[in-house]
């Protein structure tokens, strides 16, 4: 079997079936409903139910069955469906970024995390020029460095030459991509996932490849994660 197959099909169990990261799961189904521009109760129910623990994990709540409908209702009728989007951007944020192998020499969790998180944000500035929604383009660019650990998710490698991310860059990509397109993730996201190891000028968006690559290597140069170097980082997005 093609290595990047047999990686996407373990992400697909580990992410949908085992629910590794339960906000990221649910991403895809808030964006279609989001696309029906009149979303039903039922389906806002419906999703929300279809992942209780989330649920409770964004709403602060042990009392399911009346307070599953009321959150609904206040998304529907107050808060809008980009609100929710929203706090599960922000609950997904606090899920995904883990390291359980540590391959990644002088990486720690909380540096991935908040290098991702800034390089998401100031690519978002850019998304009337990219073309994407501001939410995937957010998206596109918080999800480089997750792939990073995706890696680290994956089997054992056998060969102890291949125990390094970028050696694997293009496998990982393409695994990730799969997966995405097999949770519902729309093209722009998948798509780019899919690029992300490929020479700029061969991607479909070499705007975005450009300008989430360079941003990540600047990001990259810092060493270390202690607060003054991330104060001028957040400056520099704001600009």
């Amino acid at each position: 079997m093609n290595v990047s197959i047999e990686y996407s099909d373990y992400l697909v169990r580990l992410l949908q079936f085992e629910q590794k990261f339960p906000a990221l799961l649910i991403l895809p189904q808030i964006e279609q409903l989001i696309l029906q521009n009149d979303p039903t109760l039922e389906e806002l129910v419906s999703i929300c139910q279809s992942n209780k623990s989330l649920f409770n994990k964004l709403t602060h709540s042990n009392n399911q069955a009346r307070d599953i409908r009321q959150f609904a209702q206040d998304i529907l009728l107050k808060k809008g469906m980009s609100y929710l989007l929203s706090i599960c951007i922000r609950s997904m944020n606090q899920e995904i970024f883990i390291l359980p192998r540590k391959t990644q020499e002088g990486l720690t969790e909380f540096m991935l995390k908040r290098r991702s998180i800034i390089l998401a944000r100031y690519v978002k500035k850019f998304s009337s020029q990219i073309g994407f929604s501001p939410d995937d383009t957010y998206l596109c660019a918080l999800f480089y460095n997750f792939r990073i650990v995706c890696f680290e998710l994956l089997p054992e490698i056998e060969n102890p030459e291949t125990q390094d991310f970028v050696s694997m860059e293009e496998e990982v990509s393409k695994a990730l991509a799969s997966c995405f397109y097999s949770l519902g993730f729309n093209k722009e996201i998948s798509g780019f996932i899919e690029e992300s190891s490929m020479d700029v000028y061969d991607t479909q968006n070499p705007f975005l490849h450009a300008l989430v690559r360079i941003g990540n290597h600047l990001l990259c140069e810092v060493k270390s994660a202690e607060a003054p170097h991330f104060e001028i980082l957040l400056v520099w997005i704001q600009c």
